[in-house]
């Protein structure tokens, strides 16, 4: 006997090869870290100088933990370049 093929499984293996999308190049990885570490640099600064000039010590409190939030990521994403610029050396 002969086998009928199915018309499903094309269509199926057509709609998962266009949800691929092409991976992200070293370099727009190390821009896009390079932008949060300046964000989250600029947010932590701020918090802390808000920090410093506040009055009342619920806006101090408040202030703080956003400081402290925000240097542990700016932090983070210091590391995050590092790795990636040590990346981009290894390759070359």
């Amino acid at each position: 006997m002969v086998r009928k093929k199915r018309e499903g499984t094309k269509k199926a293996i057509s709609k998962r090869s266009k949800s691929v999308k092409a991976p992200i190049r070293l370099k727009e990885r190390i821009d896009l870290a390079w932008k949060n570490l300046v964000l989250f640099l600029i947010i932590s600064v701020l918090s802390l100088l808000f920090y410093n000039f506040s009055s009342t010590n619920l806006l101090k409190n408040f202030f703080g933990i956003v400081s402290i939030i925000f240097g542990f990521l700016t932090f983070a994403f210091l590391i995050t370049l590092v790795v990636l610029f040590i990346l981009k050396k290894s390759r070359k």
